[in-house]
């Protein structure tokens, strides 16, 4: 009995040493940046990088740094909000604004909501916001659980901390994802076919660890010089049916209601003067009407500003990076419209 048990013990240690290599590249390379606080999450044009949950990145730069910038303004939205840049914003602001861009990927109404609680509770004045909307945002009524999306612990009292690092470890150890990332870390290049996943993220950015907001000139520069839209690109944008309308399902039910409602009381106690933006999209669908009534019912008609459906935005492809990201004059215009009134 003794000899067996001694065999099983031997069995399972040999079976537990890939996972405690493993757990030590884990600990030791940090490759979401889950672990160790960072003074700047997002390096400036650097070869490659993993893609970080922005979330997290978000909230991590605005507690490391509203001690002592003492936030007052904010963009929030998925990353098509990340092209409404704060040098654009600030000029229609009063002097006294202290922007921050609080993005994340694949953002949700739940997720801005507890955002904007936990800007609230932190004892922020809220002087701005700038929410930017589509149907994509308004129908997600619940966190997320992928390591790209789930939620910060610290927006939730840290109820899901187990989950959230555990969710990060377990992406480290899928095979697909381990190898193209120890391979990156060993040989320090970025391979063909790294270039093909979304492992790592090797587009060019500026980032501003203060504002926490990313500027891909790179992209703009190579628009100016007619060498961005390749018929690679340019394969992307579909052809749409630009004489009839359409309408995106109804999204706001009654958690979302709830959410809208509780947001629409924090700026009302802050005196916020708060903006909401529908995103023009590439797909030219108009918010559902009854969506979009319920929003101007709430927050006021002057305060509602829809640029979806079919409109001079949204019939040029060269308003876009690809089918889902406008660009930063397109942002500009709208900054322009909104608060010209």
């Amino acid at each position: 009995m003794r000899a067996f048990l001694k065999k099983v013990v031997i069995f399972i240690s040999i079976g537990l040493i890939p996972f405690i290599i493993a757990g030590i590249l884990y600990l030791k390379y940090d490759p979401f940046k889950v672990l160790y606080n960072y003074k700047c999450y997002i390096e400036t044009n650097k070869k490659a990088t993993v893609t970080l949950d922005k979330d997290y990145v978000s909230t991590s730069t605005f507690i490391n740094n509203n001690s002592t910038q003492k936030y007052n303004s904010f963009i929030f939205g998925n990353s098509r909000s990340i092209f409404f840049e704060i040098n654009d914003w600030k000029p229609y602001l009063k002097n006294d604004a202290r922007c921050f861009h609080y993005d994340a990927t694949g953002e949700s109404l739940w997720a801005i909501n507890k955002k904007i609680n936990f800007i609230n509770k932190s004892g922020n004045k809220i002087k701005n916001i700038l929410l930017i909307f589509d149907h994509a945002t308004l129908v997600q009524d619940h966190g997320a659980n992928t390591h790209l999306g789930i939620i910060s612990p610290q927006l939730v009292n840290y109820s899901n901390i187990l989950k959230f690092h555990k969710t990060f470890f377990f992406t480290f150890l899928e095979p697909e994802f381990f190898f193209t990332y120890m391979d990156y870390q060993l040989s320090g290049k970025v391979k063909q076919y790294m270039k093909e996943s979304y492992i790592l993220d090797h587009r060019k950015r500026d980032y501003d660890p203060i504002t926490n907001e990313m500027r891909f000139s790179y992209f703009e520069n190579l628009i100016e010089n007619n060498e961005y839209y390749t018929p690679n690109r340019l394969s992307v944008f579909y052809k749409r049916d630009t004489l009839n309308q359409f309408f995106s399902k109804k999204c706001i039910g009654e958690k979302q209601e709830i959410m809208l409602n509780n947001i629409a009381s924090i700026a009302k106690k802050h005196n916020t003067n708060l903006k909401i933006i529908i995103s023009p999209l590439y797909d030219q669908k108009k918010l559902n009407p009854k969506d979009l009534n319920y929003l101007i019912k709430l927050f006021g008609k002057e305060n509602i500003f829809d640029f979806a459906g079919i409109n001079s935005f949204t019939n040029d492809y060269r308003n876009y990076y690809e089918s889902s990201h406008y660009r930063p004059h397109v942002t500009r215009e709208i900054l322009r419209k909104v608060y010209s009134k």
